[in-house]
């Protein structure tokens, strides 16, 4: 009885040691998948140790970021046990951003965009905006001395074209 006891506790103990052994060799296939998928994502660098993925590198926005870890669990599944985005984000330069951040993207300009336009606006509640085709149509009403600060803040994540005329200031 005793002898049972101690192979159930023995067991038990070891058990979890055991299950989070990934061998190299799995965690190499893990890397190659991930790799793979974000062959299109020039200088992200990917490491990965016992299942766990780590994502290093600069992009040009806070939504290319995102996009990056999606990409990365959609094709590590369920072998990632958890991912570390230590992606850097550094916009472009200006003379050179919009096409960058647009080759970037791969096509989903208008999504990307509008993700970044929403984040713009949550300081701006009384402004709504859209995307078309990479450009920002903005509307709404809005303090003569914050409308400088929106329009800056727009510009920044670098749109195709930027249409403020429906945006009201009083």
């Amino acid at each position: 009885m005793k002898l049972n006891s101690l192979i159930f506790i023995f067991s038990l103990g070891i058990l979890p040691f055991v299950h989070s052994c990934r061998s190299p060799e799995s965690d190499d296939k893990l890397k190659s998948k991930i790799e793979g998928a974000l062959a299109s994502n020039k200088g992200i660098e990917v490491d990965v140790e016992e299942g766990n993925v780590t994502l290093n590198g600069q992009l040009g926005s806070d939504s290319l970021k995102q996009l990056v870890e999606e990409k990365t669990k959609r094709a590590g599944g369920e072998n990632i046990r958890s991912i570390h985005n230590n992606i850097i984000v550094n916009l472009p330069e200006p003379e050179d951003a919009r096409e960058k951040y647009h080759e970037i993207v791969e096509g989903a300009v208008d999504s990307t965009l509008t993700r970044d336009v929403n984040r713009v606006l949550e300081d701006f509640p009384t402004i709504t905006a859209q995307v078309k085709e990479g450009i920002i149509i903005a509307t709404g009403n809005i303090e003569k001395s914050k409308m400088d600060s929106l329009k800056k803040k727009l510009e920044h994540i670098k749109p195709k074209g930027l249409d403020m005329k429906g945006v009201i200031s009083r």
